[in-house]
């Protein structure tokens, strides 16, 4: 085929894409010191042309360094060559296509830098996108294209989709039907776009492709559909791995035989041939530090065992002697010492409420059984647990369960001080059993819960009594309500208590109902619910705390004033507020009046003033001066950088300001011990004489606002105030891509994250909360998952440590799964600039049960990932060894600790010579 693409140097893909967002001036020059703005610009010229030579490019950049912006810097350029170009992008599973995406309209949007109409125009991608998660979707939408007034350029799809054209239902030769329905689909495809196929196709975490005899329907599918080589679905191929050599080195022609000739030619030449030839491979350089991994991370081995519980003890040595007998008996030795392994990471509750099945798992990779639900060891360990709580009353304890959580929790919640950065509380935990994910996320919850209880309790002056008796309970609300009605009941600064009765409630706390996953979550977090049930059932009374949460949101509640942000989005306060009658008796509403207030004069708000005003509503003043919020409480505090983040929002950007300000409110509310904090404020200011003695409305507030004001220098509000600041803007455009304009959008994911901890595996279907939460300073703090968030996803704007509970089968997988949280402007990124050198480290723990089989397979794994990661960071390495040597000798010492200076060179740099560059230049022209 012609060659048609020419030759491209970095120096003109910086004319057209900068890579330092905050620095508008910035353009490559050759021979300055390498940036990592320079190293993505170099890696978009280099892999175009491989592209342009060879047709197929292997992008294999270490995890972090932002392959996914390198591969959309040569999409846009393709889009500046040809506008009509059509892109095909296939990723894992949803939450990655998700992330393509918003990555898509992020990379456009700061990067990109002409609307020139081809690319961009007012911020926006011109290319259409779609996603479509099955081939039969894709293809039909691709069909559909002529009677689309927009076709779409920009398609995603899921690997996954490779994986369940034939159902199990299905007789005969599975793999040969599969093989026939993804060729029927290329051709369908093939046919629609003129016999040409997509001008080029992206394929993200190509290691999944390393297995093409691995008899699974993704390797047959995934054969005929990119098609054969006279005939490939794409005309040009960009493959992206951060391992390519994910367990072998015949991984990388088995990755490439897809796209390149065949499987069988390729494994002619070596590893190294094929990387010379079609790969760019460089280590990753935290942005403005110039540290590599090895000078900041850090691995910890965290020992576990019975010491001080003989039953546990006990409990552990009848399961393991009955796994002996039961699975020796069949001839299961191997299995045996695996179930063994699995028994430790999955003895609990889980037996004791349903398991969800609210979304189909979305193995990524061969191994499918690696998350796996139900071992031959399951129904044995679950019936000595039943038998074991028979006996004792509760579930044995478990040593890896108590180590790892008393890790990842407080150990005082409310007593935390400001040089206790919030990040600190935020633990990315991997398991390998779907039961574990469920079992740690109650446990670290329960911890949580009984910090919040204290909280409460020490928040109404209850004795300790009061305390374990409430403990016994569960934390329940009846327990709940028992206590605070023996108690004046509080008024909450809330003139009108009119829908404190049940079906009277016109919000509520969560946009989404209990589940069966309802028992894993927070007990304290259920008590500020205002529980919602059809007309024709009676739901839960409500408690002093959900009337609480409920008049902190509610329109005609004064209280709600203090959750507002500031008239002026500084420290300015309001000086009237809106009055109407209703059912003849005079109402207020302040919410709107403040919103009416601080949009005044902001253009950007003008279609929705009608909105924000009450009919027959008239303005009345607030009797003794503005009425101010937490804004004006917080802002003295937040320094000089972080003050003016506001100003500017302020004067420039309101709409930005509104959105943060509906995140802070949701984040409070909903996804933090704010609430709970701010509960405690109003309980104890009730209950002095300063709170009893006050009866109007507004002096109430006034009062409780001087109370606040004394507590908020050391608050967690304060906190999490600077922390959500600090990162909200990456998150923005990161995460969630909101549009500034989309400030009454609101954050209503946050609403359903009200635990500390939670899970996600393949059975949950909420991942993409779990992925905005995480990466703010809001909950989840603990997020336990399977290998499904192992790869593709991004964790690491609040987080810098991670623990392996159930260890990685291949040094490629550990790498991946640490790599979620050490990447490119992430938390550790930001911490290693702030920071003087050798202060900060990324914690990597290892946690094993002591002077067991537990303990030979977790050291016998890091003694020869240490042995081959050095190679298969150079892509070098041979085939790992899985087996578990029985010996528990110096393993430790293969641990990798923080190296104070060390020198790297990238194994496959890009080149820039003549004979690396095709002689024809890249051009609009072309």
């Amino acid at each position: 085929m012609a060659n048609d693409w020419g030759g491209l140097r970095p120096e003109q893909v910086s004319q057209w894409i900068n890579f330092e967002q905050n620095n508008p001036g910035w353009h490559y020059v050759p021979g300055a010191p390498a940036g990592m703005a320079s190293r993505q610009a170099e890696g978009v010229a280099y892999l175009w042309n491989l592209l342009s030579r060879h047709r197929v490019a292997l992008l294999a950049d270490e995890v972090g360094t932002g392959k996914t912006f390198q591969a959309l810097g040569v999409a846009s350029l393709l889009w500046k060559t040809k506008p009509s170009a059509r892109v095909l992008v296939m990723a894992p599973n949803r939450d990655i296509c998700r992330h393509w995406q918003l990555e898509l309209a992020a990379f456009v949007r700061l990067h990109y830098r002409e609307e020139d109409g081809r690319v961009k125009v007012k911020d926006e991608v011109v290319p259409p996108v779609g996603a479509y998660y099955s081939l039969p979707e894709l293809t039909e939408a691709i069909e559909n294209r002529s009677n689309q007034i927009r076709p779409v350029q920009f398609y995603v799809t899921s690997t996954h989709s490779l994986s369940g054209l034939v159902h199990g239902e299905h007789k005969g030769n599975k793999l040969e039907a599969a093989k026939k329905a993804a060729a029927g689909f290329h051709q369908r495809i093939m046919n629609s776009l003129e016999g040409r196929g997509f001008d080029l196709v992206i394929v993200d975490e190509a290691h999944y492709f390393r297995n093409p005899e691995g008899g699974s329907q993704r390797a047959a599918a995934a054969g005929a559909f990119f098609g054969p080589l006279e005939g490939r679905i794409g005309q040009r191929s960009l493959l992206l791995t951060a391992t390519p050599s994910h367990s072998q080195l015949g991984d990388v022609a088995n990755i490439l035989g897809f796209f390149v000739g065949s499987h069988k030619e390729l494994r002619n030449h070596t590893p190294e041939e094929l990387m010379r030839k079609y790969a760019l491979r460089r280590f990753r350089i935290m942005a403005g530090t110039g540290f590599t991994k090895h000078q900041y991370r850090a691995e910890l081995a965290t020992p576990c065992g019975f010491a001080g519980q003989p039953d546990a003890e006990m409990f552990f040595a009848l399961y393991q002697r009955r796994l002996v007998h039961e699975l020796n008996a069949k001839q299961e030795k191997r299995r045996m010492l695996y179930g063994f392994l699995e028994g430790f990471e999955s003895a609990g509750e889980e037996d004791l409420a349903p398991i969800a099945q609210d979304g189909a798992a979305e193995s990524p990779d061969e191994d499918g059984a690696k998350d796996f639900h139900k071992a031959s060891d399951t129904d044995l360990l679950r019936g000595l647990s039943r038998d074991f709580r028979l006996l004792f009353q509760r579930a044995p304890e478990h040593p890896k369960y108590g180590r790892v959580v008393e890790q990842c929790t407080p150990r005082d919640l409310f007593a935390m001080r400001m040089d206790r950065p919030l990040h600190e509380e935020k633990h990315l935990i991997f398991v390998r059993r779907i039961p574990s994910v469920r079992e740690l996320t109650k446990r670290v919850n329960e911890h949580y819960d009984r910090l919040l209880a204290k909280e409460l309790c020490d928040a109404w002056g209850m004795s300790g009594e009061v305390f374990a008796q409430w403990e016994r309970q569960r934390w329940s609300r009846e327990g709940f309500r028992a206590f605070t009605e023996s108690q004046a009941t509080s008024e909450n600064m809330d003139e009108d208590s009119s829908e404190d009765e049940p079906g009277n409630d016109k919000e509520t706390e969560s946009d989404t109902p209990d589940t069966p996953d309802a028992y894993l979550g927070s007990k304290i977090a259920d008590l500020f619910v205002t529980k919602k049930l059809p007309k024709d059932k009676i739901g839960p009374l409500p408690t002093d705390a959900s009337r609480f949460s409920l008049s902190l949101r509610r329109s005609t509640s004064l209280h709600a004033m203090f959750m507002e942000p500031a008239s002026d989005y500084m420290a300015a306060g309001y000086a009237w507020h809106y009055e109407y009658v209703q059912g003849g008796k005079p109402r207020a509403d302040y919410i709107k009046a403040a919103q009416r207030q601080r949009m005044a004069g902001h253009m950007v708000f003008k279609d929705g003033d009608k909105q924000l005003v009450p009919q027959d509503a008239t303005s009345r003043g607030y009797g003794d001066g503005p009425i101010e919020t937490l804004w004006s409480l917080v802002f003295p505090h937040l320094g000089e950088a972080r003050q003016l983040i506001l100003r500017k929002w302020a004067a420039d950007r309101p709409d930005i300001a509104e959105n943060f300000s509906h995140y802070l409110k949701a984040g409070f509310l909903f996804a933090s011990p704010v609430i709970v904090e701010l509960y405690g404020w109003q309980t104890r200011f009730d209950r002095t004489p300063l709170g009893k003695s006050q009866s109007g409305v507004q002096q109430r507030y006034r009062a409780f606002f001087n109370y606040a004001r004394e507590r908020i220098v050391e608050s967690l509000l304060l906190r999490y105030f600077v922390s959500a600041l600090d990162t909200f803007e990456q998150l923005c455009d990161k995460i969630v891509d909101h549009k500034a304009g989309d400030w009454k959008k609101g954050w209503r994911t946050l609403t359903t994250l009200s635990s500390p901890a939670w899970y996600a595996s393949g059975e949950s279907s909420h991942r993409q909360h779990l992925i905005l939460g995480f990466n703010s300073p809001f909950y989840p703090n603990t997020l336990v998952a399977t290998s499904v968030f192992q790869e593709g996803v991004n964790l690491h704007l609040n987080c810098r440590k991670v623990h392996h509970y159930g260890i990685a089968w291949t040094p490629g997988e550990n790498e991946q799964r640490v790599g979620r949280i050490d990447r490119l402007f992430g938390k550790v990124n930001r911490l290693l600039n702030d920071n003087p050198p050798g202060t900060v480290t990324l914690d990597i723990n290892y946690p094993y049960l002591q002077s067991s089989f537990d303990e030979d397979q977790v050291g016998s794994f890091i003694e020869r990932k240490h042995a081959v990661e050095e190679k298969m960071d150079r892509c070098i390495q041979g085939s790992f060894d899985r087996e578990i040597r029985l010996t528990r000798g110096g393993w430790k010492v293969f641990l990798r600790q923080p190296v104070a200076e060390i020198t790297l060179e990238d194994p496959y740099p890009a080149r820039f010579e003549s004979e690396d560059v095709p002689k024809r230049r890249y051009s609009l022209d072309c």
